[in-house]
């Protein structure tokens, strides 16, 4: 997922900066000493050195979603806050200034990444979120750490959700309802009533009746039903001509 974010942060810098392809290269390498010595063009480091599960950003409870067609539930999402230190190489310190001044505009100009830059893969997440962290932050030791050649840099905050790929498909849609009744109080015979759910997918549907040999019903305006019904029972759906369908064992009836 990690290179998605990447993806997505490459894409915003080129188009909102800008960074032209043909001129500056962007990079997510430790910006060591090794690496800096091998540049040969005006280049954006953005360096990933810490990843953090977001406690101001945490949620609870459950969420239901869509999956291929299948309604699935899942625990809500952790958020997690990846900061990167974003920082300009170039030859010539004015060019360098003028980059970095240009990298902390964009910044300062947006709360969020926009949807339009934002990779396919993540287009299912919350918004990433993106902040420039406050004085006092401790980024300075993470050049102090890869040996790196003391240069400003902006240390970014992005809060983005993490799929832990943990959902369960819901409980399929309820077909019938049944309801046993029995006389508690002595050895009387046993009723079983049902209600069966039927679906219309034809034009025109709406208002018309149901009859069944226990009742009426209307098909409303989604195209649906509930009429009291037995398996084996015949349903006569009163279009023109008129459809009939046999009740399931299991389930509801879809006329077509």
């Amino acid at each position: 997922m990690l290179e998605y974010i990447d993806e997505t942060l490459e894409r915003f810098f080129r188009a909102t900066v800008p960074l032209s392809a043909a001129d500056v290269d962007v990079s997510f390498e430790a910006p060591d000493r090794t690496w800096s010595a091998k540049l040969n063009r005006p280049t954006v480091n953005m360096f990933l050195w810490d990843i953090k599960r977001s406690t101001d950003r945490a949620r609870t409870g459950v969420q239901e979603y869509e999956q291929d067609g299948v309604r699935m539930r899942r625990l809500a999402l952790p958020r997690v806050e990846l900061r990167y230190l974003v920082s300009a190489w170039t030859s010539e310190h004015a060019d360098e200034r003028a980059l970095v001044g240009s990298l902390l505009q964009t910044v300062l100009g947006h709360s969020s990444v926009p949807a339009e830059f934002v990779s396919p893969q993540l287009a299912d997440l919350s918004p990433l979120s993106m902040t420039l962290t406050r004085s006092g932050d401790t980024s300075m030791d993470v050049f102090k750490t890869l040996e790196g050649q003391l240069k400003p840099a902006l240390d970014i905050v992005i809060v983005t959700d993490i799929d832990t790929g943990l959902g369960r498909p819901t409980a399929g849609l309820v077909g019938d309802i049944g309801i046993n009744i029995a006389d508690v109080h002595g050895a009387g015979s046993a009723a079983r009533s049902r209600r069966v759910a039927g679906e219309v997918r034809v034009e025109g549907a709406a208002g018309c009746r149901v009859l069944s040999p226990y009742g009426t019903a209307t098909v409303d305006t989604s195209g649906r039903f509930l009429i009291r019904a037995a398996p084996g029972d015949q349903l006569t759906i009163e279009l023109d001509p008129p459809r009939v369908v046999t009740v399931p064992n299991q389930g509801g009836v879809v006329v077509t």
